[in-house]
């Protein structure tokens, strides 16, 4: 592995945040996607681009099935796995890196590793509508963008707070169509 390629080292981290495979590369692309404004270096290096299934890059592609030639990461059915040797260098790239940015990696590996494949999207759609531009998906889930937003919230992923954003809706109008939906509010 090179030394100075960061995104193969957030990569890496985030294969081993949780002791959890990613479930998918389309996972693993909206993971980094949504870190990447968190974390300079993923957005200096990833040149994500909007395409049929939103934000894309070819970058973090590529860099992950290099990973997964030298033997780092290995992929089955639906999910990236770290290997052993991986793990080993996960061990070794934490050991340098601030805590808070491991805690990060950890916590959007956390938010979005369970969402199904139309949560994850309508999640990103909404909140980053530029990237739905190019989609094949977005005028399929676009009616039923309310339905997704609202599972998040019944996973406790989103607040009503933030489902009134990515709505464009009151939060007075999330809050009813909860007590409809017999979804409970948390305080």
């Amino acid at each position: 592995m090179e030394n100075d390629d960061e995104l193969q080292k957030f990569i890496i981290l985030l294969a081993a945040a949780n002791d959890e495979p990613i479930k998918g590369r389309l996972k693993l692309q909206k993971m980094m996607f949504l870190l990447s404004d968190k974390i300079d270096e993923i957005k200096e290096q990833s040149s994500y681009d909007a395409d049929n299934y939103g934000p894309y890059s070819e970058v973090v592609d590529e860099e992950s099935q290099f990973l997964e030639q030298i033997g780092v990461l290995s992929s089955g059915p639906g999910e990236i796995l770290i290997t052993k040797e991986g793990k080993e260098i996960a061990n070794e790239l934490m050991k340098n890196e601030n805590p808070s940015m491991v805690s990060t990696l950890r916590e959007y590996k956390k938010f979005l590793n369970d969402l199904t494949s139309k949560e994850l999207l309508a999640y990103v759609y909404s909140a980053y509508p530029d990237m739905a531009e190019e989609s094949a998906e977005y005028e399929n889930l676009k009616p039923n963008m309310e339905h997704y937003l609202f599972s998040l919230i019944k996973k406790q992923k989103i607040s009503a707070q933030r489902a009134a954003e990515l709505l464009n809706k009151s939060q007075d109008y999330i809050i009813e169509k909860m007590k409809e939906k017999g979804i409970m509010i948390l305080e």
